[in-house]
């Protein structure tokens, strides 16, 4: 059994594609939610998604995007990323985004795996976070084995006998390296993977979005380098 873990494609289709071709044949593909938010090509990435026939749950950046939809008042003037993106989407893919579960219970390998976008409550989880930071976010997850994305970071520990896994980005790395993640699973055994794409294809269509001068600099620089002074969250320990 050959499966494909992914997860936070955040409309990046350059990135999902090069993810896919990279991955080759899979018998399963398992999807952690962000299929949209914060990129050019929602609807594109909601299509190609679909054609995979995957297990795949809804993500806080899809459930925004069903929230606008059922808001009375919209903005439109001047542009905003999650109302644009709304304006992107057919009903059928909206549909499709809407009615994806917010967790599901599969068998991986002979094991029972939860897997959820995030751990309800919790901060984005970071690598440097130590043992005692994780077992408190834990605590209340009761399932041996989780596995998620959001935090947009590589993660396999297992903390008092949990084990949580995070699948690296597909669409929007924080961790300064720019490639595309994913994670092949064979017999039991996770093989974290990432893959080169066209950044500057999404660069070019994230300039004719419109979102203004500023922004569109920022985020052209995060997907170029992987690192953002404020969406790469570093982690710092609390204060006593």
């Amino acid at each position: 059994m050959r499966c494909l873990w992914i997860a936070d494609a955040h409309a990046n289709l350059p990135a999902f594609e090069t993810v896919v071709r990279d991955a080759g044949k899979v018998d399963e593909v398992v999807f952690l939610g962000d299929i949209v938010g914060c990129g050019p090509h929602p609807a594109e990435c909601i299509d190609l998604l679909r054609q995979l026939n995957p297990k795949a749950i809804q993500g806080n950046h899809d459930a925004a995007i069903v929230a606008i939809r059922k808001r009375a008042d919209r903005q439109t003037n001047p542009v905003e990323i999650n109302e644009w993106t709304l304006d992107q989407l057919n009903e059928s893919q909206l549909s499709y985004i809407e009615t994806l579960p917010g967790e599901l219970e599969i068998v991986s390998n002979g094991i029972n795996v939860r897997v959820m976008h995030h751990l309800s409550g919790a901060p984005y989880l970071h690598p440097a976070m130590p043992d005692s930071v994780f077992a408190a976010h834990l605590h209340n997850v009761p399932y041996p084995v989780v596995f998620c994305g959001h935090s947009h970071r590589q993660m396999d520990r297992t903390v008092n006998g949990q084990r949580y896994v995070c699948i690296p980005p597909i669409g929007q790395p924080r961790n300064r390296d720019p490639r595309a993640g994913y994670v092949i699973e064979q017999d039991g055994i996770l093989d974290f993977r990432y893959v080169a794409y066209d950044v500057e294809r999404t660069v070019a269509d994230i300039e004719k979005i419109g979102l203004g001068d500023e922004l569109t600099k920022r985020w052209s620089k995060f997907l170029r380098t992987g690192f953002d002074d404020v969406w790469s969250r570093d982690y710092e320990p609390e204060k006593a």
